[in-house]
């Protein structure tokens, strides 16, 4: 055989493998529920349809909060981790709602979302959930690239691929919903189409207006001791976004200082809190050495800082100052949609966002859902 005839050969062996690899890995995504990850068809669902997303095999969801917000542009976002994920745009009336949350967890990673976002456009009022970890000196902060880029679809594809073969490999769940898939085209809480395996499979994923469904546990409540049980792990252990100090990092504050007044200068009203923690994990900080001074240090600076810039300034740091129950968490550090109703409700104090307060609609809701987590209805 020529030389010439071996490289014609090889190319197309080399074809053929990865035809044969692409034809697999899109088969096993359409039995998983999974074609649409990564692509702006799932923007268009969530737009145009109100579809959950929920994919199992990447937790990058870029793609899809930006590719929203760049089209929706909504007067009113909550930026934060996923502890805004429980604002919802029913709360809101006479205006556009869209809660971040999901996109990164340090200063520099809100910053990043904020200055991608005001490319398009400046949001007229910022809710921004400040969270205790990012200004905590012994975590290490990153920042998370995107996975899944726009006018990249090759390469947004073999990413998906890899995560494919990745969870197939580690995940025993995921190879058992290949064999036997038991998904399901519609939510079993609020009847929208469904985009992803956890969307299919429990109706865990991201609604359209950015917040969370936590399908499982909506359906089938844990009890508290179950709920809390990982985050008293972590604060014993001191680990996972509980790592001990006694002081915070100055130079991460300062940061934090920083993207107050860059949001501000650009145009946004800003609203800061102070994210909710069951009160039973509050006295567990408080018990805790090298999670009670900071703890307070944390609540302290940050106030002063709201008061510096003449910024509106909610300390929600303990549920119980909401007359929130514990019962109302999802996990240890993760409030409800209940609660954060109620934290909406106390928003009534800032005259910029208050005429957009849905006050009637939020409290009906609270009276007429019996739930612990969700009182909006599931189809909203």
């Amino acid at each position: 055989m020529t030389s010439k005839k071996y490289c014609v050969s090889l190319l197309c062996l080399s074809l053929i493998i990865i035809l044969a690899y692409a034809i697999v890995a899109e088969w096993m995504l359409h039995r998983l529920n999974e074609t649409h990850t990564g692509e702006s068809v799932a923007v268009d669902l969530q737009i145009n349809e109100n579809a959950l997303y929920g994919s199992a095999l990447t937790n990058d969801i870029g793609f899809l909060k930006h590719g929203i917000i760049s089209r929706t542009k909504p007067d009113i976002i909550a930026l934060g981790t996923s502890r805004t994920m429980q604002f919802r745009a029913p709360f809101f009336k006479n205006t556009t709602f869209y809660a971040t949350g999901g996109l990164g967890d340090s200063v520099d990673a809100m910053e990043d979302t904020f200055d991608r976002i005001s490319k398009d456009y400046v949001p007229k009022i910022i809710i921004f959930a400040v969270d205790w970890d990012w200004v905590n000196p012994n975590i290490r902060h990153v920042r998370n690239p995107p996975i899944f880029e726009e006018k990249t679809t090759i390469s947004n594809r073999l990413n998906l691929y890899k995560g494919l073969y990745y969870e197939l490999w580690k995940n025993e769940k995921v190879r058992a919903q290949l064999m036997r898939p038991e998904l399901k085209e519609r939510d079993m809480i609020g009847n929208r189409p469904t985009i992803g395996l956890l969307a299919g499979g429990k109706s865990n994923g991201f609604r359209s207006d950015g917040s969370y469904q936590y399908g499982e546990d909506i359906l089938h409540p844990p009890s508290t001791a179950e709920r809390f049980k990982d985050t008293h792990q972590r604060i014993q252990d001191g680990n996972r976004r509980f790592e001990r100090t006694e002081h915070i990092d100055e130079t991460e504050f300062l940061k934090l200082a920083t993207l107050i007044t860059k949001m501000r200068e650009r145009g946004s009203h800003v609203i800061v809190l102070l994210s909710p923690f069951p009160n039973e994990i509050y006295q567990a900080f408080m018990e805790s050495k090298g999670h009670r001074d900071f703890t307070l240090q944390f609540e302290h600076c940050v106030r002063d800082l709201c008061v510096a810039q003449n910024v509106p300034f909610y300390d929600f740091t303990n549920m119980a100052w909401l007359n929130a129950p514990d019962e109302e968490a999802l996990d240890g550090f993760h409030a409800s949609e209940r609660t954060y109703g109620r934290i909406v409700l106390q928003f009534e104090s800032d005259p910029v966002i208050a005429p957009y307060i849905n006050k009637d609609f939020i409290e009906a809701c609270m009276v007429n859902s019996n739930h612990p987590f969700q009182i909006i209805p599931a189809d909203m």
